[in-house]
């Protein structure tokens, strides 16, 4: 079992849409996506598992839309490589919103 590799970015694109193009490219990519946390409005932590070839592709796709990422030299691989490798895709959202918060009700007994 290979190690999860780490990759950050920071944008100041709305975090809905920056999700959205995520999850649609790396499925288009024939990735998946294995779990996502959302720290409130500030934060997304997406695992995704992708082929070692598709990992260059994914930064070019998202540099092109505004969220740089620099790649590590273990996911620079030949295009052709097809063995799996899972990725912890870290991206910050800067912004002048302020902190989301979310009610969270109160448990009976």
């Amino acid at each position: 079992m290979r190690r999860l590799i780490q990759i950050q970015s920071i944008t100041r694109r709305n975090r809905h849409e920056v999700n959205r193009l995520i999850f649609d490219t790396v499925a288009a990519l024939g990735g998946w996506v294995d779990d996502v946390q959302m720290y409130s409005n500030i934060m997304s932590t997406i695992r995704l598992t992708l082929s070692l070839g598709r990992y260059s592709l994914l930064a070019e796709t998202l540099a092109g839309s505004g969220i740089p990422i620099e790649l590590p030299d273990s996911l620079k691989a030949n295009p052709s490589e097809t063995r799996e490798q899972s990725a912890s895709l870290q991206i910050t959202f800067v912004h002048n919103e302020p902190d989301l918060r979310r009610e969270i009700p109160a448990v009976p007994g």
